[in-house]
């Protein structure tokens, strides 16, 4: 009976010790996040947390597991972007008015890579460890800040983009846009604010008028161009006339003499 004790006190410390072995949250701080690598299952396709449950049977082998420790931080993106509406600089001079047709659109943007998303990044980017999440942040950084840039030049010009950035501080076609072209991120916040407003009014009433304005000169010049090729034309046919008539007499020479007797 002592014996069948002993065994199984030593089965319930293997046990104890395979459970614990098993355990993969142990390596992993609080608020960080795990990505396991093993040599027999490869990567495994969810992050682990502290303080979530998960036991993987192949932890148990020796040195077969790998656990990248990531801590995913908050980047903060600061924008300035300026511009003239299209051609408003040639509007306000064609209308005589000492006005300028530009605007400028401030804000801040703040995100971090998906926690969710690591395991993804450690296959496809290649992430082994904090440093290499680090540098990829600030990729991210950069390319964020170039997309924002790049998509306020383009959307300050409708009127309804800068309004609603001037009422709510937002725009949500744009927030749209940057979870879109980045699924890697999370937690992203955006906040603009207009510095400076064009008047869109006069800016449509000046388009308007240089377009009218440019379809008269138009008009006008394409009657010049139709009239003046009607008369090089015309032109034309004639030398072709005399070229042909001066050829038909240097063929039959007794034409010429017969237009002389004609002509007397």
């Amino acid at each position: 009976m002592k014996k069948f004790f002993t065994v199984l006190i030593i089965l319930i410390a293997l046990g104890a010790g395979g459970f614990f072995a098993g355990w993969a949250q142990l390596p992993v701080p609080h608020g960080s996040y795990g990505v396991i690598t093993s040599k027999t299952h490869g990567l495994y396709g969810q992050v682990v947390e502290d303080g979530n449950f998960l036991w993987l049977w192949y932890r148990l082998i020796p040195k077969n597991t790998k656990i990248a420790i990531f801590d995913v931080k908050v980047q903060n993106v600061s924008v300035t972007v300026d511009g003239v509406l299209p051609q408003g600089e040639t509007y306000a001079s064609f209308v005589g008015l000492k006005i300028s047709f530009s605007w400028r659109v401030s804000g801040s943007v703040s995100f971090s890579v998906n926690p969710e998303m690591l395991p993804l990044l450690v296959k496809e980017s290649g992430l082994t460890d904090q440093a290499d999440l680090d540098a990829y942040s600030t990729q991210l950084v950069s390319q964020l800040t170039s997309f924002i840039e790049q998509r306020l030049s383009y959307y300050c010009i409708e009127r309804e983009m800068v309004e609603e950035i001037s009422a709510s501080g937002s725009y949500k076609k744009l927030d749209d846009d940057i979870r879109a072209a980045f699924p890697y991120i999370s937690r992203l916040s955006c906040s603009f604010t207009v510095k400076q407003f064009p008047n869109y009014e006069l800016y449509e009433s000046a388009k308007s008028l240089y377009g009218d304005y440019t379809a008269y000169q138009r008009d006008t010049l394409n009657s010049e161009i139709s009239s003046n090729a009607a008369e090089r034309i015309n032109s034309q046919f004639r030398l072709d006339e005399l070229a042909k008539y001066g050829e038909l007499l240097t063929k039959y020479p007794v034409l010429l003499d017969y237009l002389k007797m004609e002509g007397k």
